[in-house]
């Protein structure tokens, strides 16, 4: 006869369990953040019945899913069968400062996650999963499917607003007369720049898709200090910047393309100036290390990957730059290079 404790599964099996689990998890949220159930819940407690009225949704299947987010402390049930954010909750709403809503929706969306799912070959082939799963690379395909475009661009928003604060308090951007994001996206990074530097002015530059999409930027009150360029980084870089900032951008590349990226900024950057890489910075193995994770996603999705110091200060050199210093900014380092 087999023992209760036999039979009983052991503590570490359950935890991998759960880590086997852990899709389920990136569902649930992905489907509560696009029905903007937290969005619902910004007024207080709801019934699964209310929420369900407000997000169109079937009442049912609907409170299984809020049941497994109190479940992971994304949600609280009250006695009166009514639901409520919890703190990590509410960082899902839409109107929150840091809402990471946007990734949510981003990381559960078919064009991303059937990627996910032929893991197995890219790590057989060496081949990035998005182009087998898709037909072609990841910003070739976002370029004719403005509905992804749009999604990811959000994602990319949401990413620099959770990041932003920590960027601003390590490192002094005062001394700049001109700053020039490089891919910087609809401008988020930029914007908070310009707005805590009055005497700074800067340029964005991005594809023309993209710039296109920057209506914040173009519309704020520091749009008479920016200046909107559309174009290839493969190619140029806009001229005369005293600051050049790639964040999160050289992860997507690999090493060739990121030294392109590199080399363009150097010949492009005023006498004496910085580039400036804002990129997670891989730690040694057998540490808790977001950039791990990050890696995984750029072998899934792109031809990048997450890289450590040594690996950045190889890129610096090949360049014709050197690697001055790494600037912890939050869960992100920022990475200094002047010409050499």
């Amino acid at each position: 006869m087999v023992s209760d404790e036999a039979a009983a599964p052991s503590r570490g099996s359950s935890q991998v369990i759960e880590m086997i689990w852990g899709f389920m998890a990136s569902q649930a949220l992905h489907v509560a953040a696009k029905l903007a159930v937290f969005d619902v819940l910004r007024e207080g407690p709801k019934t699964s019945d209310e929420i369900a009225v407000a997000s169109a949704s079937q009442e049912r299947p609907l409170r299984r899913l809020l049941r497994f987010l109190t479940a992971v402390g994304i949600l609280t049930e009250d006695a009166l069968g009514r639901f409520s954010s919890t703190a990590l909750g509410e960082l899902l709403r839409s109107d929150h400062p840091q809402s990471v809503r946007p990734l949510a929706i981003m990381y559960g969306e078919p064009f991303w996650w059937r990627s996910w799912g032929d893991l197995y070959e890219t790590v057989k082939s060496g081949r990035p999963a998005f182009d087998r799963v898709h037909g072609e690379a990841f910003f070739d395909y976002l370029d004719h499917c403005p509905v992804d475009a749009k999604i990811f661009n959000a994602g990319m928003t949401s990413s620099t607003g959770v990041d932003v604060r920590a960027i601003l308090a390590a490192y002094d951007f005062s001394g700049f007369a001109k700053v020039v994001d490089v891919a910087g996206g609809h401008g988020g990074l930029l914007r908070a720049i310009l707005e805590s530097h009055p005497a700074c002015s800067g340029v964005l530059a991005d594809l023309p898709s993209v710039v296109a999409g920057a209506t914040e930027l173009r519309d704020s009150a520091i749009a008479a200090r920016c200046e909107l360029v559309g174009g290839d980084f493969f190619k140029s870089v806009p001229a005369g910047g005293a600051a050049y900032i790639l964040k999160r951008i050289l992860h997507d590349w690999n090493d060739d393309e990121a030294v392109s990226i590199l080399q363009n900024c150097r010949c492009a950057m005023a006498e004496g100036g910085r580039v400036l890489v804002i990129e997670l910075v891989v730690k040694p193995s057998n540490q808790h290390d977001p950039a791990k994770w990050m890696d995984l996603n750029m072998l899934v999705m792109l031809t990048g990957r997450e890289r450590t110091e040594a690996e950045f200060r190889e890129l610096y050199a090949n360049a014709g730059l050197q690697l001055t210093r790494v600037i912890p900014a939050g869960r992100l380092s920022i990475v200094e290079g002047v010409a050499a």
